[in-house]
């Protein structure tokens, strides 16, 4: 059986933090392309996506952790959803992979969505969308943040703070056992393959919570969520 790896950060080739003194003359390149997600296998969803992206992508929870994760492949090393020009194939894309090649780190300079205390924001150094000789500066001439970065930092903050609500409302699946290991079997052309290495709800088991529980998740959105995650998993075909 094969198993579903997490990759969703192989974007980012060279993180540095962003500053005045380093990337004065740098600039933003206005790159269509998604060349930089064509071997990830899956990305985090924050909460507040779970339901468009529950349209076009397999919605799963990783063995390791309870942020929501779009698949974007089944076995492969290659993305789906990215075609051979570079262009997205759905017509919406995770704002993970949006926010491509600005992410916040933390203190200890780490890329991931952990909760840090403190951010910096870092770019991707080797990223495509940058140039010294052609785009937008990303600094005024007086070093504060042009126009362009500032908005990349204001969409930073805004999904760090969705990072951070989904974080919190999908602790309660972990904490009351809803989660359990999945293992799908799909049959493409005659042969059978096996796959797991990830979690989803289990109906059984949130059924047999107090219906306190069950409440609370309808009143503050976690049962929506819950809904369009098993709704997502019909689209696992599109991906066998």
């Amino acid at each position: 059986m094969k198993q579903i790896k997490k990759r969703e950060d192989n974007m980012f080739k060279k993180v540095e933090p962003l500053n005045n003194a380093t990337h004065q003359n740098l600039r933003f390149v206005g790159v269509k392309s998604f060349d930089s997600a064509m071997d990830i296998v899956s990305s985090p969803l924050v909460a507040s996506e779970v339901v468009l992206a529950s349209k076009y992508y397999p919605i799963v929870f990783p063995t390791d952790g309870v942020i929501p994760v779009s698949l974007f492949s089944l076995g492969q090393k290659k993305n789906f959803y990215v075609n051979d020009d570079g262009s997205w194939k759905a017509p919406y894309v995770p704002a993970h992979i949006r926010r491509y090649p600005f992410i916040l780190g933390g203190k200890s300079g780490g890329g991931g969505d952990e909760q840090p205390q403190a951010f910096t924001v870092c770019i991707d150094v080797e990223a495509p969308h940058f140039a010294s000789d052609q785009g937008e500066p990303l600094f005024t001439a007086d070093g504060q943040p042009a126009p362009l970065t500032q908005k990349a930092i204001d969409f930073l903050k805004a999904y760090q703070e969705d990072v951070k609500v989904t974080q919190g409302a999908c602790s309660e699946l972990e904490t009351h056992g809803v989660l359990v290991a999945k293992k799908i079997d799909l049959e493409k052309s005659g042969e059978k393959r096996s796959f797991g290495g990830f979690r989803c709800v289990d109906v059984g088991k949130m059924n047999e919570l107090d219906d306190s529980i069950l409440a609370g998740w309808v009143r503050n959105g976690l049962m929506r969520l819950i809904v369009f995650h098993l709704q997502s998993l019909n689209n696992l075909k599109i991906l066998s």
